[in-house]
């Protein structure tokens, strides 16, 4: 006689009767399997990130990273296992027990799957491949289907006692673990690129944000900056130094492209720089350099799209748990904290002390061989609203717009302002002297700037960066090179742009230049060639609308707002005090023709979103209404 358990072979309506296994606890059976493909997907992913994150990591932290996912991927799947267990059985209650049970798994199953791979999908089809998302979707309806057709089967083999009741859930979760264990051993090889010319100089780039051009000493600012001030000494300032839109990611995309922000796209805080832009990092990478990049806040995160071309991006600004953001459960966890907590009281997720940025570009520095050139791009927030001090800025920033500051608190912010822009100077030296006894500074091209200035109540616009007034427009930037170059000792009077840091780097290491571009080498200013002088295009925001402008070689600006024309002689007004627009028509009609030209270039059709923008005001980005309508 058989021991074939009856009807093994024809499973039907009698399943129920035969040999029942109870399904008062089906959900946390469903959770549990659940999990167990969570753990699989997580070591997955773990061990992936291990090999591609762009952030510089520790064994252990690579193992780190990898066994949180493992976890969190788990954790998370058994969240939709229960769900999914729960609402089965519901929706399928005129059903047979293990139709049931099959609706429950395959829903769970299929929720993780929509958690991990829709996101994907969207990312794709945002990017343009349409190809790769609809493989995402379609990878989440194949998951769907797997449980849907295959946990009724082994239920219902159970029910008739041909499967053990141990299933797959611990061997999952060993395996998970072990691999991703295993991710402490992954080093992530560096790209594949030919080596660099012989004698390569090293290319160092330091942005500091919101760093005011009158406050640095060596333009006439009253505040120690002794650092900046030697390089200029040792090397070159440039007194006229613009950029043209005073946001910090739009402005990074324009020293990284060599474009204006008309040009690449990425005109406000919350846009991403096209993926098809070249960036001088992608040039230089191609050509043999190693290339780090180091920032200090959100408004520069790998999600701007200024990651192109860096072979690391340290945007990671936690101080435990390193890349907690770069595996998916970890990022939607730190999104459901932002959106339904105050991001403002969490500035470690959104930026980090300029030390620390340094710290990693020194240890990456450190790691790379003594004969491979780097550029290296370090970005510090130092010293970005709100600043530090005796008055609680911060607080302050929460009850704007329309804080109304008395002339105390005005005089104490302006103090807190230049004691940063001291700090952010010495730590600064203490950087350079980093690079110095590693050997980077013994063959190298230092550029040092900020990204825009920042306004302390002139023109009534109180501790930001609004509006298109030299004091957010014109800011520090200085070059030094080693060995000293025929340009050491001078400066140039002439006015240029953020944008040329691009091709200045380029230039100083003897490559080709990012062409269809107007960024042009700053040495070109400081060793007599020829440049035609061009027009500055601008952008910017008030309180009321967007702000259009031009700002001319010759030192006469006009702006445009709604409804409001502005023209300035800033060689005999440099404060911009005299309104001229009512008595030179012939100069206000060239300002507008300028332009007209440039809002033909602009889109803004994807500006950032409630929840960007929620980040950036923490961060001390205080955008005016005009920006808050698309």
């Amino acid at each position: 006689m058989s021991d074939q358990p009856p009807y093994a072979d024809s499973p039907d309506e009698s399943f129920d009767d035969i040999a029942p296994v109870p399904d008062r606890r089906a959900w946390l059976r469903i959770a549990g399997q659940v999990a167990g493909a969570g753990a699989v997907i997580g070591a997955v992913e773990g061990v992936a990130l291990a090999l591609r994150v762009k952030l510089v990591l520790s064994p252990a932290e690579r193992a780190e990273l990898a066994v949180g996912a493992v976890l969190a991927d788990a954790a998370v799947a058994f969240g939709f296992g229960v769900a999914g267990g729960l609402l089965g059985p519901i929706l399928a209650r005129r059903s047979r027990r293990w139709e049931r049970y099959r609706a429950g798994f395959a829903l769970g199953v299929a929720g993780f799957a929509a958690f991990f791979f829709f996101p994907m999908g969207v990312e794709l089809l945002h990017r343009g491949d349409v190809k790769g998302s609809a493989g995402m979707f379609a990878l989440v309806l194949s998951l769907f289907a797997f449980g849907w057709y295959n946990a009724g089967y082994w239920y219902r083999r159970e029910m008739i006692g041909m499967a053990p009741r141990v299933g797959f859930r611990l061997p999952a979760f060993g395996l998970s673990v072990l691999a991703a264990g295993s991710a402490a051993l992954v080093q992530p090889a560096p790209p594949q690129i030919d080596p660099a010319p012989p004698g390569a100089p090293n290319l160092v780039l330091v942005t500091i944000d919101t760093m005011r051009r009158d406050h640095v000493g060596t333009f006439g600012g009253t505040f120690a900056t002794p650092v900046i001030d030697r390089l200029a000494a040792e090397g070159a300032a440039f007194d006229n130094a613009i950029t043209p839109l005073p946001e910090t990611a739009p402005a990074h995309a324009s020293m990284l492209s060599g474009l204006h922000p008309a040009e690449h796209g990425l005109e406000q805080n919350g846009m991403s720089l096209p993926r098809s832009s070249l960036t001088v990092a992608e040039q230089l990478q191609f050509l043999g350099w190693r290339t780090g990049a180091f920032v200090s806040a959100f408004a520069v995160d790998s999600a701007t799209g200024l990651d192109q071309g860096f072979e690391v991006y340290d945007d990671d600004f936690l101080p435990a748990f390193r890349g907690l953001s770069e595996f998916r459960a970890g990022y939607a966890a730190l999104r459901l904290l932002m959106r339904f907590g105050n991001p403002a009281d969490f500035p470690f997720l959104l930026e980090r002390e300029g030390p620390r940025t340094y710290a990693r570009a020194l240890r990456w520095a450190e790691g790379v061989p003594a004969g491979e050139p780097v550029f290296l791009w370090t970005h510090v927030f130092e010293p970005h609203s709100p600043y530090e001090g005796a008055l609680d800025h911060a607080a302050i920033l929460k009850q704007e717009p329309g804080y109304d500051y008395d002339d105390a608190e005005i005089a104490s912010l302006r103090q807190q302002y230049g004691e940063e822009v001291e700090r952010a100077d010495r730590q600064l030296g203490e950087y350079l002297d980093g690079l110095r006894a590693l050997g980077r500074l013994d063959n190298a091209l230092v550029i040092v700037l900020a990204d825009h200035g920042e306004s302390l109540g002139e023109h009534d616009i109180m501790f930001t960066h609004h509006g298109l007034y030299d004091e957010v427009l014109r800011v520090p930037m200085v070059a030094w090179a080693s060995p000293p170059m025929e340009w050491t000792g001078r400066r140039a009077a002439q006015q240029v742009t953020v944008a040329d840091v691009a091709n200045s780097l380029l230039d100083h290491a003897g490559l080709p230049l990012l062409q269809q571009t107007r960024s042009v080498p700053l040495t070109y200013r400081l060793t007599g060639r020829e440049i035609r002088p061009d027009p500055l295009l601008l952008m910017g925001r008030s309180t009321q609308s967007w702000l259009y402008g031009v700002r001319a070689p010759s030192g006469v600006k006009y702006i445009q707002g709604l409804g409001s024309e502005e023209l300035y002689d800033l060689a005999t007004d440099p404060t911009e005090l005299h309104n001229l627009a009512d008595t030179e028509p012939a100069a206000v009609e060239n300002g507008r023709l300028s332009v007209e030209m440039l809002k033909g270039h602009v889109d803004r059709a994807a500006p950032e979103t409630d929840e960007q923008r929620s980040l950036l005001e923490a961060l001390g980005y205080v955008e005016p209404e005009a920006a808050k309508t698309p």
